[in-house]
């Protein structure tokens, strides 16, 4: 009995293990949301050759990749130097994912305002500014990591995070690889309609943040 109840309560850890990193590997993808980023990324790399569209394409992932981790590594000691609850955090990022979702479902969400899009095209190097961040690490796409990393209740949950990161920048790089191709698949159209159901997705990842950040809240009131 003992065997099996021992074999029962590991299934039941890779189970949940397992909805740890689906549920953050699609929060973090809606966010960093690769759809939007095709047509800013074709825009910005046209006058680019070839080579410099593969070195500027890697180095723009890397460096998001770098951002998204570190606050991942170092978001819970952030909050631990400024005093701020997980459940406030909970409560002001899915706040800031409603307004983002709002924005994305009415058209009028920009990653990259106009102005920098403008200085953009006339820079040699858009790696960094504005490809990596906000294009890609954006305001959105940091709170939800730093969220999703207060879910986590053991170091295999945090080496999950990590992984999930991994996986999407990883399938961003692919999306953007082949942008082109899916351009003239999709047109404008198509990833316009692929952005707004990242919106209504990213929405309803936001009121779950909110409603547990007001339900740990009220909890530690009642105390």
């Amino acid at each position: 009995m003992s065997f099996i109840t021992a074999l029962m309560e590991q299934n039941s850890t890779i189970g949940s293990s397992f909805t740890y990193l689906f549920s953050t590997f699609v929060s973090v993808f809606v966010m960093v949301d690769p759809f939007a980023a095709i047509p800013v990324y074709l825009l910005l790399t046209e006058r680019f050759t070839p080579a410099d569209v593969k070195k500027t394409r890697r180095k723009s992932i890397l460096v998001a990749s770098a951002i998204l981790l570190t606050f991942a590594i170092t978001g819970m000691s952030v909050l631990n130097f400024f005093g701020i609850s997980i459940s406030a955090l909970r409560i002001a990022g899915g706040i800031l994912l409603l307004k983002f979702a709002l924005d994305h479902l009415k058209g009028d969400s920009e990653k990259i305002k106009s102005d920098e899009e403008n200085e953009s095209l006339t820079k040699d190097d858009i790696s960094i500014v504005p490809l990596a961040m906000p294009l890609l690490a954006g305001p959105g796409a940091i709170s939800t990591i730093v969220t999703q990393a207060t879910r986590g209740k053991s170091w295999l949950d945090f080496l999950l995070l990590l992984i999930a990161i991994i996986l999407v920048m990883w399938v961003t790089a692919i999306f953007l690889k082949y942008s082109q191709y899916l351009y003239r698949l999709l047109g404008k159209t198509g990833l316009n309609l692929m952005g707004k159901i990242m919106g209504i997705l990213i929405a309803a990842i936001a009121v779950e943040f909110i409603i547990i950040g007001v339900s740990e809240a009220y909890k530690n009131l009642i105390k």
